[in-house]
């Protein structure tokens, strides 16, 4: 059986979703990919990236677990919530994401890794929701991720064009149910496993 973690924060948990162990993007990939394959959901909410982050992906449990279960695919999606004023730098993000990818890249599997840029930031209420920006995730986190792809040689799947406005993230950074079934079906469509 072949072991895919979606590492990520609230938008691979499935933050707003009423069933996220059913309608989170992991969940809906498990169900594409059928029982030959396990899929794990190690989403943390509000997670972020970098090491001194308010809330380090790094320091959470779910990321020891999902080291520990030693998975043969990794999907990471993370950066959002560094797009935080108190979070974002753009030197220890490039620094910090790269050693998390190299700790899964190190596994005694030698898994393969996929890279995600999120899907973008609106503002349907006209300021940050949860203090995320648009602007730093469009010239910052997306670009970061994109560089850190090419020099490591890894697999990008980049979601800025998923959605084109709040029709599928209603408070602007959360996909509800229909959202999480198009981040799914891109990744199923855009990786073959």
């Amino acid at each position: 059986m072949t072991r895919i973690a979606c590492i990520g924060d609230s938008i691979t948990w499935g933050f707003t979703l009423l069933r996220p162990w059913k309608q989170s993007y992991p969940a809906l990939l498990q169900e594409k990919w059928g029982s030959e394959y396990e899929v794990r959901n190690f989403g943390c909410n509000d997670a972020a990236t970098r090491f001194d982050a308010d809330m380090p992906y790094v320091k959470k449990r779910v990321y020891q677990e999902s080291l520990d279960w030693n998975p043969d695919v990794v999907f990471i999606m993370l950066g959002t919530n560094d797009t935080k004023r108190r979070n974002w730098d753009p030197v220890i993000f490039r620094r910090d994401y790269t050693e998390l990818v190299k700790s899964y890249l190190a596994l005694p599997s030698h898994p393969r890794v996929i890279l995600i840029a999120p899907i973008r930031i609106f503002l349907p209420f006209k300021i940050p929701v949860q203090g995320l920006y648009p602007e730093t995730m469009e010239q910052g986190v997306r670009p970061a991720i994109r560089e850190i792809s090419a020099q490591l040689g890894l697999e990008l799947i980049d979601l800025g064009d998923l959605f084109q406005d709040t029709t599928y993230v209603k408070d602007g950074v959360h996909p509800q149910s229909t959202g999480a079934r198009m981040i799914a079906e891109t990744i199923y469509n855009a990786i073959k496993i």
